[in-house]
């Protein structure tokens, strides 16, 4: 393991605060929501018409097919789901699509903190203070705590154990004595997000755990229940636009995380 850090990585079930000095990804489009900030020097989105534009801060919405070029920024980077509620007070401000630029003075008073987090001086719960602040002054409003129903509560319990085994929408919908279109609408209700992409999500995280404890990409893709390697190689790039290796590892230099 690495004995200091150049960068942090915060897993909150469907969200993700990130920050790192210098990123660049491939061409990709993931289904996160991301918010952008470089608290130094500005970074540039490259489109698919090759065109490039250079921000501060922006907003990119889901399934944005772009290139991220910042070698020399201090990124921080924040992704949460589409579906939830975050997104939801944002739609008016920044729509359903493209890229729209964020005026940096809305998040210039976070800079502090989000040194802090470029050097991985947060915790879990500073760090959701930073995400759900970062957030806030942008125009959301701060989702309501409830509790589960204690059926789906049970499933994600489950899900979090048995990542190999077959969690198929019908063999969980009729376990729970329900039909799937029920079980699909309950779980989202309930969850935020679809199960489907909560179960990649999980599947990821489990994947990360064991590639930052030491494991290497075969032992992460069995632990987490993806066929092999290479289809956990592709889902996390074409998830985030980079190989698995750039975050995750154990002498990698970007601590991670995952918080419940």
């Amino acid at each position: 393991m690495v004995d200091s850090y150049s960068g942090s990585l915060f897993y909150f079930g469907g969200k993700i605060l990130l920050g790192t000095r210098g990123l660049e990804t491939d061409f990709h489009a993931h289904f996160a929501v991301s918010i952008l900030i470089s608290i130094s020097e500005p970074f540039c989105i490259k489109t698919s018409e090759k065109e490039k534009t250079y921000y501060q801060a922006a907003f990119l919405a889901p399934n944005f097919h772009h290139m991220l070029l910042a070698e020399n920024s201090d990124m921080i980077v924040l992704q949460f789901d589409p579906y939830s509620k975050y997104y939801a007070s944002l739609l008016t401000r920044f729509g359903r699509k493209g890229i729209r630029e964020i005026p940096i003075e809305e998040v210039q008073s976070f800079t502090e903190e989000c040194k802090n987090l470029l050097e991985a001086k947060l915790d879990c719960a500073s760090a959701r203070s930073l995400f759900e602040s970062i957030l806030s002054a942008l125009g959301t409003t701060k989702p309501e705590t409830k509790l589960l129903d204690p059926r789906i509560a049970s499933l994600v319990e489950k899900m979090k154990i048995s990542l190999r085994e077959d969690l198929s929408v019908p063999i969980l919908a009729s376990e729970l004595g329900f039909s799937e279109s029920r079980f699909m609408h309950l779980f989202k209700e309930e969850i935020g997000i679809p199960f489907r992409q909560y179960l990649l999500w999980m599947k990821l995280h489990e994947a990360a755990k064991v590639l930052q404890s030491g494991g290497n990409l075969t032992d992460a893709s069995h632990a987490a229940g993806f066929a092999d390697q290479s289809h956990l190689s592709r889902t996390f790039k074409r998830m985030f636009g980079v190989p698995p290796s750039k975050f995750l590892g154990a002498n990698h230099k970007v601590k991670l995380f995952f918080c419940g």
